[in-house]
């Protein structure tokens, strides 16, 4: 394909931006001189308070905190200049991950704040709403042609005409003339439904229709649709259902209609005398799923006739039992998720709506800002040139470029420009075709290309904007600072000290002879814990250690039913730093517990073995022994760069802090 002219498609963004973007400052606010970098007062006070409980929190700490942390600060710099001057910040590993993390960070800042926190209050309003409403769609080709969008909206128009005359009921004429395969049998129901439950703009048409009455003509990617709402519930949060299912059939008790409503009607009738509700679940329910946890269903949406009932239910209530085409059903509301306030609410809505197709508003608002900011010029000479020339194969994915003769230099001509300086190829386009391919053989080549060049269009303005939020965002500057200099420094000690204290056994071998006093142990005990939930089984596993049967062979009879019946497990208990729950401490090997109840479980406890007051043999040490080395090779690396970065303090700017 061609060579790219545009910095914007290059896999790792230029590191430029988060070495050399340093804060201008005069000397008199340096707190720290290195050879490599200064520190202002300015920069330590801001990471300072960000992990010491924020600046009102931070004025009130001593010296002696302000100190503790710039000594723990000094050891980070001198950190990241050792990766610097190893070159890791060139690595590809690094960018990579760099890069990752990057991209995510950038992401709250690439949208349209006023547009998105809207949508977040639209949509917390709406939360507090269930509706029912049956649609009536005319439906459309993904790529209409302008004749059939005019065709369908006539049509659509006239339908609504006919129902606000009143002689003609919605459902016959959803049954009639909508092209919804459903609406056959349901006659157009939706059920019940809230928000994020529709595509956004069938959800706001159904939003904004009263009760009974019945929406204008509403586009979305299916067609056009009238609304009509028939129902609107206010809740106060999310309901969690519960609910016993008798089937029919062979395979299940009930063998005929008749039998599964006598069932369902006794089970109604012990419910009616108190008992629990998940216990007959368990029992009875011939839902396989749901079954095993009491009935339960969740809190997300029910087919329609089951939603219905659950909506009406109060909290901790059960219905009368009602019929489904899966059976007879009795179900329980078994909590409610109260409504959250919006500050609460707004992270999950945030998230929800970058899900869902209203996020288009805001990435739409985003580009037009991009696009008048920058000065976005399109040539549209250039574009309907290139689109006269394109067949049905760019629609399909299969088109190729002609890189003959005169196209060469016409495919150089540019599309768009940004700042008047910046000028967007018709090749980078026809690159970003080539990566990203239209697949589609109902669009026209035209319409394809629209596409085509809208995706292309939206990520090369995004790229752009992501390239200037470090100097236009202070905020997100510092952010990108950290995380490129916590990757460094995250590398660099797991090479240094992580790492090399797991794989330099023999050094390792060696800081345990040179500090065995380091490791002395109190007497401690082996145990052997035998652990499960049931006290037969418990008292079972007590007769075979009596009997002297081995461990396969007491787990090969307990564990008949299932492999999560009984676990067998080691541990250690030290005099003098352990209590455990049972006086075993002065036992000796050979010693077995009575078995025991410990929370929801039953127990016995068996000393394997009593391992007297000393040092602890190195493989007993060697967890302990492991952290003990990374500290001590940490000691000495630090001791290493403090030679290699020495730092100036300045007193006075030091004395000055958060004042």
């Amino acid at each position: 394909m061609f060579k790219r002219n545009s910095v914007f498609f290059t896999t790792v963004v230029s590191l430029v931006y988060v070495c050399t973007f340093s804060s201008v400052f005069s000397q008199e606010s340096v707190l720290l001189t290195f050879e490599k970098e200064n520190v202002s007062k300015e920069e330590f006070e801001r990471v300072y308070q960000k992990n010491n409980g924020g600046y009102t929190s931070a004025k009130d700490h001593t010296t002696e905190q302000f100190q503790e942390y710039l000594d723990l600060y000094i050891n980070f710099k001198r950190k990241v200049f050792a990766a610097e001057d190893i070159g890791l910040p060139e690595t590809p590993g690094f960018q990579q991950e760099f890069e990752t993390y990057r991209k995510q960070l950038a992401r709250p800042y690439l949208s349209a704040k006023e547009v998105e926190n809207k949508l977040i209050e639209e949509a917390y309003e709406r939360s507090k709403l269930i509706l029912n409403a049956n649609h009536l769609l005319v439906s459309l080709s993904q790529d209409p042609s302008p004749e059939d969008t005019l065709t369908a909206f006539t049509l659509i128009s006239a339908i609504r005409d006919t129902l606000m005359k009143g002689k003609v009921s919605f459902e016959e004429m959803a049954v009639k003339h909508s092209t919804d395969p459903s609406a056959a049998t349901n006659k157009g129901n939706l059920g019940y439904f809230t928000v994020f439950d529709m595509v956004y703009p069938f959800e706001s048409a159904a939003f904004g229709t009263g009760v009974d009455e019945i929406s204008a003509p509403v586009r979305t990617q299916f067609g056009y649709h009238l609304v009509k709402v028939n129902d609107r519930i206010e809740t106060l949060g999310k309901k969690r259902a519960a609910h016993i299912l008798i089937r029919v059939g062979e395979r299940y008790s009930a063998k005929d209609t008749t039998q599964a409503r006598d069932i369902v009607n006794e089970l109604y009738g012990r419910l009616q005398k108190g008992e629990a509700f998940s216990d007959l679940a368990a029992e009875y329910s011939d839902d396989p799923n749901s079954a095993p946890k009491g009935g339960d269903l969740g809190n997300g949406r029910l087919l329609p006739s089951m939603q219905e009932v659950k909506l009406k239910l109060a909290p901790e209530t059960f219905s009368a039992p009602f019929q489904t085409q899966f059976g007879w059903h009795i179900m329980s509301v078994t909590e409610i998720d109260t409504l959250k306030s919006l500050e609460e609410t707004t992270p999950s809505l945030r998230q929800r709506i970058a899900r869902d197709s209203r996020s288009k508003l805001s990435r739409a608002a985003l580009i037009a800002r991009i696009k008048k900011e920058y000065d976005y010029r399109l040539n549209d000479k250039v574009f309907d040139d290139f689109t006269a020339t394109l067949t049905a194969s760019f629609s399909n994915g299969t088109w190729k470029p002609d890189t003959t003769g005169e196209k060469i230099e016409f495919y150089k001509n540019t599309l768009f420009t940004l700042e008047k300086e910046y000028n967007v190829s018709l090749a980078d386009m026809v690159n970003f075709y080539a990566r990203f391919r239209v697949r589609n053989p109902r669009l026209s080549p035209r319409k394809a290309a629209e596409q085509i060049l809208e995706r292309f269009t939206e990520r090369t303005l995004l790229d752009y904007e992501e390239q200037k939020l470090p100097e236009k965002n202070p905020e997100y500057r510092h952010l990108l600072k950290e995380y490129r200099d916590g990757i460094l420094l995250f590398t660099l000690m797991e090479q240094k000290v992580w790492k090399k204290a797991v794989e330099d056994t023999v050094g390792l071998k060696q800081y345990y002879e040179d500090h065995k006093d380091d490791f002395f142990a109190e007497r401690s005990l082996d145990v052997r814990e035998y652990k499960t939930t049931s006290e037969e089984a418990i008292q079972q596993v007590a007769r075979m250690l009596k009997e002297g049967k081995s461990e396969e062979e007491i787990t090969e009879t307990v564990n008949k039913e299932s492999s999560l019946a009984l676990r067998i497990i080691s541990q250690t208990f030290e005099e003098g730093k352990d209590q455990p729950e049972q006086a075993i401490m002065e036992k000796e090997a050979g010693y077995m517990t009575d078995p025991f109840e410990s929370g929801k479980s039953f127990k016995i406890w068996v000393v394997k073995e009593v391992i007297p007051a000393g040092i602890k043999p190195f493989q007993k040490a060697k967890s302990e022994c492991i952290t003990k080395y990374q500290d001590h090779l940490e000691q000495e690396w630090l001791s290493e760069l403090k030679e290699t970065y020495p730092v100036e303090v300045n007193d006075k700017v030091f004395t000055s802090l958060f004042k």
